[in-house]
């Protein structure tokens, strides 16, 4: 009994032990419990008042409305209109899968689309944030039906978006370029200023190249929505309005744009005009052309198009002609070397060479263009009149090629002129030192070649225009450019005006090219151009050349006049004309000298093409392929 007794204390101490660990163990946890929450009180409570509140709001971007573009005279050339458009945020859907189908379902009957068609949009932008477009440009019935229940189609969003809009369709279309979706590498430049996956951008042009002018800025408005995203109200004090874009206005006259297109009509080549006093471009054709409308909107048409377009690598109707296509300048190059016999006396304008037709050089022959004809004896002036290819083989073996290559580089070629529309480029002028690097030797062949404007010679129909240009001012030119000014979208007041800016300066006695203007003057009124300008009571100058493409019985030719005037017309108000018609093969109708005669009647007469054709009996066509 004694033991039983004793044995007690014992038991009781153990279990008191227990009991205070279990109470020790109890309050440590009730401690820790009571530390974090005080902590996320404390100190977390902000973020996740914050979490409640994005939860509770539903923020809705408002894209800024593009600014317009315009001709100088006052005409829109870009614009923007209104569209319909029906999106759905996957992530506003209905997560019952039956409420969710019973949405589609019925978007799918209003928008005549197969259920399956909505299906495979969203499956497809799957790994697209926020809304994802459906059905652009709905008719207005639609949009009503749409409107009317949108309550119950949980996850459904219609809105009214501003595209762009071309009003004249393929008219100047290479040099406005056109708008479209942003893709990843560009998104990836352009995130930071703040467009999103779903923005569209400047692809090309005026477009591409006054992206930032013409965007504007974007703004937001903030709602406040249910559990079920349903509105409840809008938080006024968070709208932040979108500022639309500038207005770009150009240097182009649209009458004398839509003359130059009718007068090229369906000719592959182009027509350039510009204003030589200050380098305003007045009017640019490249043909074929294309719709820059149909960069626009995403539809079944408008893919067709746009894939006719890609796969028309003969023709390439997205390609200017004017900057992107390299071509031989061919006789109208023979003024650089004209210029360089003048600059430094190498020989005299009045030295004769004879012109039998052919120029033989060791065992090779370079024939003239006349030939099995002769040009004769010719001094400097006969020579550029009646482009007599013989007098510049003798002249160019004098002359030499390193001179007659710093002449063309100094007249701007070889080298982008910087015009203020992408992807310019550079041409090609052959020296001896550029022969080395392709690991080959310079010939007197070469330089024959190089004389005119054939061989390895390669420039564009810009570059022509500043060739001209710098005759013209005597020995300066100014930079290319489309831009007039920018203005404000608000009040039409003026943010920025664009004035000349030098680009070429050659330094060299203005006699010299007083003399070459002269030159100029005889190949329109005795010259290979006297029939082109027969009958126009202006006094314009210019060059004729006939570029050889391809070899022997291939060979194609291109028709090529590049002018200026009235040069008894102040400076201010002369222009220049660049006209290039691809494989003319000589047909009369193609013939450049006489369409650039019909562009300088209508500049100066103010004359429609059909106008000018009738006064100079030219035949006025449905084609001229």
């Amino acid at each position: 009994m004694s033991d039983s007794i004793s044995s007690k204390p014992g038991k009781n101490r153990e279990f008191q032990k227990r009991l205070i660990a279990v109470i020790a163990v109890f309050i440590f946890s009730f401690i820790v419990l009571l530390s974090v929450a005080s902590f996320i009180q404390l100190f977390r409570n902000p973020e996740f008042t914050n979490r409640t509140k994005i939860n509770r709001e539903k923020i809705v971007r408002i894209p800024p409305i593009r600014g317009k573009i315009f001709s100088s005279d006052g005409n829109i050339l870009a614009d923007n209109k209104t569209i319909f458009n029906v999106y759905i945020n996957p992530k506003e859907l209905s997560a019952n899968f039956q409420d969710r189908q019973k949405s589609l379902f019925y978007l799918a009957n209003v928008l005549n689309y197969n259920y399956s068609d909505i299906e495979k949009i969203l499956s497809s932008k799957a790994k697209q944030k926020g809304d994802v477009l459906i059905s652009e440009n709905i008719s207005f019935s639609n949009y009503i039906k749409i409107k009317e229940n949108i309550e119950k189609l949980q996850g459904v969003i219609i809105k009214e978006d501003s595209v762009r809009h071309y009003p004249f369709k393929n008219t100047l279309s290479h040099a406005l370029g056109y708008i479209g979706p942003i893709d990843s590498n560009e998104y990836a430049v352009k995130k930071q200023l703040g467009y999103i996956q779903l923005d569209v951008i400047g692809k090309n042009g005026i477009e591409k190249e006054y992206e930032s002018e013409l965007r504007g800025k974007e703004g937001r408005k903030v709602f406040i929505v249910d559990a079920r995203m349903v509105i409840q109200e809008e938080d006024y004090s968070k709208e932040i309005t979108a500022q639309s874009g500038s207005e770009v206005v150009l240097t182009i006259d649209l009458f004398l744009q839509k003359t130059i297109e009718e007068t090229l009509a369906d000719r592959t080549g182009t027509i350039l005009v510009m204003k030589p006093h200050n380098g305003e471009i007045l009017a640019m054709t490249s043909y074929p052309n294309f719709d820059p409308n149909i960069y626009v909107m995403e539809n079944e048409e408008n893919y067709e198009k746009k894939r006719m377009i890609e796969l028309d690598t003969k023709d390439t109707p997205l390609i200017n002609r004017n900057i992107q296509t390299l071509y031989p300048p061919a006789s109208v190059f023979k003024i650089v070397t004209v210029t360089a016999i003048l600059n430094e006396n190498l020989i005299s304008p009045y030295k004769q060479f004879y012109c039998g037709g052919f120029y033989q050089l060791n065992n090779q022959i370079f024939g003239c263009w006349i030939r099995p004809g002769a040009h004769g004896f010719q001094n400097l002036e006969d020579a550029l009149a009646n482009s007599c290819d013989v007098y510049f083989y003798n002249a160019a073996l004098i002359v030499g090629i390193d001179r007659i290559s710093k002449y063309a580089v100094d007249y701007g070629f070889g080298q982008p002129l910087g015009v203020d529309i992408p992807y310019e480029k550079s041409g090609l002028i052959p020296s001896v030192k550029w022969k080395k690097e392709q690991n080959q030797n310079w010939h007197h062949g070469d330089t024959l070649n190089s004389v005119i404007g054939q061989g390895d010679v390669k420039v564009t129909p810009l570059q022509l225009a500043n060739l001209l240009s710098v005759v013209c001012n005597k020995g300066k030119s100014y930079k290319p450019r489309f831009i007039k000014e920018i203005r404000s979208s608000t009040d039409g007041s003026t943010i920025k005006k664009y004035d000349r800016e030098l680009l070429t300066d050659m330094k060299i006695n203005q006699n010299v090219f007083y003399e070459v203007e002269k030159y100029l003057r005889s190949v329109v009124t005795v010259g290979t151009g006297k029939w082109a300008f027969w009958g126009n009571d202006l006094k314009f100058v210019g060059k004729t050349g006939t570029a050889e493409i391809g070899m022997s019985n291939k060979k194609m030719t291109h028709s090529l006049f590049a002018g200026y005037g009235p040069i008894d017309y102040p400076p201010e108000e002369r222009i220049v004309v660049v006209t290039l018609v691809e494989n003319d093969n000589n047909e009369y109708l193609k013939y450049s000298a006489r369409l650039s005669n019909l562009v300088f009647n209508s500049w100066y007469k103010k004359e429609s093409f059909k106008e000018s054709a009738k006064r100079f009996g030219f035949p006025i066509l449905d084609s001229y392929k």
